[in-house]
């Protein structure tokens, strides 16, 4: 889609490049969002992990995701500064006319 629009992007599969715990932080601060606000409460690994069943911290959910990709909703579009998780054709091209 993103191509169809004639907008470069870097994209990156973080099942086969998965993002470091920094990498995390990083993006979390440059969006604005948490890793609460990304995660996929539909995944298995969300599942598998018990993680409906407690209290999960922001933190340790940072230190889960490198292992366990499909925590994290996706895709993850990201322009200067502001996010779009999950597929939303809709606001993923108000993300890229800004």
């Amino acid at each position: 889609m993103l191509a169809e629009h004639g907008v470069d992007f870097d994209r990156r599969d973080y099942f086969k490049e998965p993002f470091t715990e920094d990498e995390l932080r990083a993006l979390f601060d440059e969006i604005g969002m948490t890793p609460t606000d990304l995660l996929s409460k539909r995944s298995k690994a969300y599942k598998d992990l018990g993680l409906a069943d407690r209290e999960v911290t922001d933190e340790e959910l940072i230190r889960l995701i490198p292992d366990n990709p499909t925590l994290i909703r996706r895709p993850i579009v990201v322009k200067d500064g502001q996010a779009v998780v999950g597929f939303s054709q809709d606001k993923i091209e108000a993300l890229i006319d800004n």
